[in-house]
């Protein structure tokens, strides 16, 4: 399973694509903050441990089906 991260934009109206999770690692990260956020402070290869850490008011982790990975 994948996860895709959205966290919240700077006006707070609206949500950013963070990047990708998949198989325990940061697939895409186009601005590089889900690795500034997430690295070394979460074991990546467990992703419901990950997606119940993320999902707050200002990040959010959502599974993608396996064959959008």
């Amino acid at each position: 399973m994948a996860l895709l991260i959205f966290g919240l934009n700077e006006e707070r109206d609206d949500w950013d694509v963070l990047g990708k999770i998949a198989d325990g690692e940061i697939v895409e990260d186009p601005t590089g903050e889900l690795e500034a956020t997430i690295e070394g402070a979460y074991d990546l290869d467990d992703e419901d441990h990950l997606r119940r850490a993320l999902n707050n008011h200002y990040i959010n982790a959502v599974p993608l089906a396996e064959d959008e990975k």
